[in-house]
């Protein structure tokens, strides 16, 4: 890929986490997975209705800021938990007026960073 067309996804991805965060119900979400946590449980902890967790999960998904893990009840049968990817976020601006961001992931899985740039930049 031509380091134009890599600049372009990049700050398409700077857009798109942005974006997400900029939804108040992603960002409660985001807050409560601190442990794996099913979607019914999420539905109720943030009295956000179920559609709407299953939309903001997959966004988190695509992101990569939450981790998906199947479980086996014998009641509940197989079902999916979720939970944060994420230790820590940064969004700056540089010396350049260019925006930064730094996603900062658990131990073993490595850091991000990403640049976006205005267009014609």
């Amino acid at each position: 890929m031509s380091d134009t067309g890599s600049k372009r996804t990049e700050s398409q991805s700077v857009q798109r986490l942005l974006s997400a965060l900029s939804e108040e119900t992603t960002r409660t979400i985001l807050s409560v997975l601190d442990e794996p946590t099913s979607v019914a449980e999420l539905v109720e902890e943030c009295d956000i209705a179920m559609s709407t967790v299953y939309r903001r999960l997959d966004t988190l998904s695509e992101l990569d800021l939450v981790t998906e893990h199947v479980a086996i009840d014998a009641d509940k049968g197989r079902y999916r938990l979720f939970e944060r990817n994420v230790n820590g976020l940064t969004i700056t601006v540089d010396e350049a007026g260019q925006l930064r961001t730094r996603v900062e992931r658990p131990a073993g899985n490595p850091d991000e960073e990403m640049m976006w740039r205005p267009n014609g930049r």
